[in-house]
């Protein structure tokens, strides 16, 4: 048995190594032009004064490379690109750098695209699903499977969009989904799934209609400051799917942990009480309680840091980002919080009753 474990994870290292490897050689089946570079000269071409007294140095690249796709593959062109020392709105390119042009595979053009990524995704993607599955085995497989199928109802619930449906009915299908598909294919079908499921829809419910509550009573935000929405009509439909997607992993995590921790009580001693069984489900509630909120509270912070830096960069007061331009990301967090607090009594309460459910049955024809 052990043979055979470790003849598959060397299967799957191999298939890993393969599949970097190919990355590397792939140019062929690019549609868009690709090209190497083999040398690289820069100058400096001025400097400006920007905020903050901050210098900002402006720099022109001259740039060789290989094409590596199409009519012209083989041939070399030289490409000019300016950048400046924050790259903030431009790139430095290196030697060696795979790069994509500008033009088709017929005429290539002159201008970088980007870099080509496809390998740094295949070795942290390959990375991730090869450690899922030499790790914890079985369970790693069901994790990919649910990842990609969430993908794929993400996909859909965007195709649905664009297509002129309703985001807030997109939103609240595709969230049934994610909690359906995810929990199924982690935990199987089981009684503390079904748990976990309906403990997931109840505390959505309850924090959107708590949302809906403080709209009314207390008015709707401004969105006018939403940032990248620019005159579209639906920006209070955009920010409750965002409000309900953004905190169901926390959510979902909190009632698997507590279905299942229920679950294994009642299967190790399958007379304890009702109330005994609340009761430990409540302490192992309080025990991951305040993890789950500061995860969420981290996750918050990480993404404010670039837009923090950027606008006291240009003189933006950090009061007047407070006032104007977080508050969206303080009320997530607000809402996603008290989501986690109320799954802990609502996950304990269904999951003792489903999971104390056969033998509260068999006592009564007793």
């Amino acid at each position: 048995m052990k043979s055979h474990v470790f003849q598959m994870k060397y299967f799957l290292a191999g298939i890993y190594i393969i599949c970097v490897i190919f990355t590397c050689f792939n140019a062929r089946f690019y549609h868009t032009p690709l090209a190497k570079i083999s040398s690289v000269t820069e100058k400096e071409t001025m400097s400006r004064k920007g905020t903050r007294d901050a210098e900002e140095y402006y720099y022109t690249q001259k740039i060789t490379a290989r094409i590596l796709n199409g009519t012209h593959k083989g041939e070399e062109i030289s490409i000019s690109n300016e950048y400046t020392s924050s790259q903030v709105q431009n790139q430095k390119y290196h030697k060696g750098d795979t790069v994509l042009l500008s033009g088709s595979r017929e005429n290539p053009g002159k201008s970088i695209r980007s870099i080509k990524r496809d390998g740094y995704l295949a070795l942290l993607a390959g990375g991730l699903f090869f450690l899922l599955i030499c790790i914890t085995g079985k369970q790693g497989f069901y994790t990919i499977i649910s990842l990609i199928l969430n993908t794929i109802i993400f996909a859909f619930g965007f195709q649905a969009f664009m297509k002129g449906e309703n985001i807030l009915n997109i939103g609240n299908v595709i969230a049934f989904l994610f909690s359906i598909t995810t929990l199924i294919c982690l935990n199987g079908i089981h009684r503390k799934t079904w748990a976990s499921v309906i403990s997931t829809i109840c505390v959505l419910f309850l924090i959107m209609a708590l949302f809906e509550f403080s709209i009314q009573f207390f008015g709707d935000l401004d969105y006018s400051n939403l940032e990248y929405l620019g005159s579209m009509s639906n920006s209070a439909d955009i920010f409750w799917t965002d409000i309900m997607l953004t905190g169901l992993g926390a959510i979902m995590d909190v009632a698997v942990t507590i279905s299942a921790a229920t679950g294994e009580i009642v299967r190790k001693n399958p007379d304890v009480s009702l109330r005994k069984l609340i009761h430990s489900g409540r302490e192992i509630g309080y025990d991951i309680m305040g993890t789950m909120i500061n995860v969420l509270l981290f996750v918050l912070a990480s993404s404010m840091i670039p837009m923090f830096i950027l606008k006291m960069n240009n003189e933006i007061r950090f009061i007047t980002i407070i006032r104007y331009h977080i508050p969206y990301d303080i009320c997530r967090f607000l809402i996603e919080s008290i989501g986690i607090v109320l799954a802990i009594p609502v996950s304990v309460f269904i999951s003792s009753i489903i999971m104390k459910l056969p033998s509260l049955k068999r006592s009564d024809k007793k």
